[in-house]
């Protein structure tokens, strides 16, 4: 990496570049923050000092995709002055995978506060890589989008582009632009701006709050890293731990209470039992049926959400529908939803219990809120409709996952931004939407295999991706039509099971009705496949094509395959198992996946780290292997 000055006495501002492996990667890049009181403080700035430092630490990760990882890299911190004796930090970080920078404002002698105005940071990518790029319609979105395939020279102008940001080039390099550390902060999205005299480069866009201000902040403070991750090939992007570094360590000193696992979902199937209608979600005799099912079947976790088959949520609501009313609280059952009766079952059961809530309706009162949901026994949240992600939201969504860990509650986020790494600091968040997903095949037949494969390769880049997984009831393209009850799926069995493995995901919905699983095939690994792990290697991955991860869970290891557009023959080297013999075994398309793509069939094979394993993949396809140490 190098950096450039201004000239003395210009106005100009600092640039840097990069390069990979002696591949250049980024030229020409752009620093810039822009102040109320003070202007663009990175203009004509000269350094006044510069200080180095190297740090290879071992830090634990809790629940994700390894149990540890190395915090490894050389930083280089700019203190540059303005003219006008403005001081401001630079703080660059150089990982073997990925680059990050970040501004650090100082006190200062007559202000407390600082109130940004833009943030221009610029990044030019080299060459001529394919983006795949999520197109925002504006800043207030739920990030679920398709993602296209284009040219970095025809990313259209004046457009807000989501993260992160994936590209990929002719030799098979990638990088990936997003952020790490968003805290009462302006979320980050990036626009190639309009004109041709703009130039190539993709411009840091801030989102603004309802009064038009970016950022306002007490001083001192610090922006977000602005990162950039760096691969000789896809999978290398999707091994990174380098967002998960760049957070602060856990606010929990205690985190045995944090429970990972499987969670039942009901309101995707359209909130019956066996895909017909029955009692009502919430009633006590549809609760207990599903936690024997949860019990039977080894899922810790029930939630109780209902939307779909009544007019208002769990809580106490007049006004139809989910959106918060006058009279809207989250701290009182709504009539007739007998809790305390379904939780005795639960207990009974050893079955934990989850529900939703509208983040609107936990404005005012979070403290109030969470204690309440404490003593009516949810242990966890989703949280829902953000639908922005300005600094006043994002610091509401931080408030919500501090009071919810004081109160031992799991969260998940809906509606809401890429994850910037936030489940170091607080474990207790579990997932993060912020991706098109199975929901949409409710009503409309966007999530298709290669959007899946789409996916991985942008969105699951950032972080934990909650993706409505487990639909067991696929159909060819040309038969699916969108229905709310008992909604169909896309791919074949094994593909919904690869992604089990191949999305980071450590509370996964099985969000099918239950008499959809038992009995049928692949519903065994279903019950059997962790939720996180302790080893992470992609194997084969190409963006929107295939994708291939082992993963290992103490000496087992697992394999998910997923496919799009084409029959697929894989030759997969066993060469990431340890030493010894493994009993293995493989759920796989059948030959005629494609008309009935619910079928597979399994196999049972002794192999070593010697072995190939050869596969045949149906379109929309998939495959998932365990393997085990043999017995001696």
């Amino acid at each position: 990496m190098s950096v450039e000055m201004p000239e003395p006495g210009s106005t100009n501002r600092p640039r840097w570049s990069a390069t990979f492996r002696a591949k250049p990667i980024l030229a020409d890049c752009g620093l810039s923050l822009q102040t109320a009181d003070s202007g663009e403080v990175m203009a004509g700035v000269r350094v006044v000092h510069k200080l180095s430092r190297a740090v290879d630490d071992r830090i634990p990760v809790l629940f994700g995709k390894v149990d540890h990882t190395n915090d490894r890299f050389q930083e280089t911190r700019f203190t540059l002055e303005t003219p006008q004796r403005r001081q401001t930090d630079v703080v660059f970080r150089c990982y073997d995978d990925a680059i990050a920078v970040r501004y650090e404002l100082p006190d200062q002698e007559k202000a407390i506060s600082v109130t940004i105005t833009d943030e221009d940071t610029s990044f030019r990518l080299e060459g001529e890589p394919t983006a795949f790029a999520q197109y925002l319609k504006n800043y207030k979105t739920s990030h679920e989008h398709n993602v296209m395939s284009v040219r970095y020279r025809d990313i259209k102008r004046g457009a807000l582009l989501d993260l992160p940001l994936t590209f990929s080039w002719e030799d098979g390099s990638c990088a990936a632009i997003t952020e790490a550390s968003l805290r009462r902060y302006a979320g980050m999205s990036l626009m190639r701006r309009p004109g041709r005299e703009s130039g190539d480069d993709l411009i840091c866009q801030l989102t603004p709050r309802s009064d038009g201000t970016k950022v306002s902040r007490p001083l001192p403070m610090h922006t977000p890293w602005r990162v950039v991750l760096i691969g000789d090939r896809p999978g290398a992007l999707l091994e990174s731990q380098t967002i998960y570094c760049l957070n602060e360590p856990s606010v929990i000193k205690d985190p045995s209470w944090i429970k990972p696992g499987k969670i039942t979902f009901p309101w995707w199937n359209g909130d019956v039992y066996d895909g017909r209608p029955g009692p009502p979600i919430l009633s006590l005799d549809m609760a207990i049926k599903y936690i024997d099912f949860c019990a039977r079947n080894g899922i810790p976790t029930h939630s109780l959400t209902s939307t779909e088959n009544t007019v208002t949520p769990w809580y106490h609501q007049s006004k139809p529908g989910v959106e918060p009313g006058p009279d809207t609280d989250v701290t009182k059952p709504r009539p007739g939803f007998d809790l305390p009766a379904i939780r005795q079952h639960a207990e009974s059961k050893r079955v934990r219990l989850w529900t939703w809530v509208h983040q609107g309706a936990l404005r005012g009162r979070v403290e109030e809120a969470f204690a309440a949901f404490e003593k009516l026994g949810w242990s966890g949240m989703m949280v829902d409709f953000f639908d922005h992600d300005d600094q006043e939201s994002v610091e509401f969504a931080e408030s919500v996952l501090e009071v919810a860990a004081r109160h031992r509650i799991l969260i998940h986020l809906h509606g809401v931004w890429k994850p910037t790494g936030w489940e170091r600091t607080y474990p207790n968040l579990m997932n993060h939407e912020g991706a098109l997903n199975l929901e949409y095949l409710k009503w409309s037949d966007r999530c298709t295999p290669q959007h899946n494969l789409m996916m991985a390769f942008t969105r699951l880049i950032a972080g934990p991706m909650d993706y409505h997984l487990g639909g067991f009831r696929a159909v060819p393209f040309a038969k699916f039509s969108p229905r709310n009850v008992a909604p169909n799926v896309l791919g074949t069995r094994c593909h919904m099971l690869a992604m089990y493995v191949c999305f980071d995901n450590p509370s996964p919905m099985v969000a099918d009705f239950p008499t959809a699983y038992e009995g049928q095939p692949g519903f065994d690994f279903l019950t059997l496949v962790p939720t996180w792990w302790d080893e992470t290697r992609v194997l084969i991955g190409q963006v929107g094509e295939v994708l291939v991860m082992a993963r290992r869970k103490g000496t087992a290891w697992y394999l998910g395959g997923m496919s799009a557009k084409q029959q697929r023959g894989l030759a997969i080297p066993l060469s990431f198992l340890g030493k010894g013999r493994y009993a293995g075994r493989i759920w796989k398309d059948t030959t005629d996946a494609e008309s009935d793509p619910n079928q597979l069939t399994t196999e049972r094979l002794a192999v070593s780290s010697a072995d190939t394993l050869t596969l045949d993949l149906a379109i929309g396809g998939g495959f998932v292997a365990q393997f085990e140490q043999a017995r001696k």
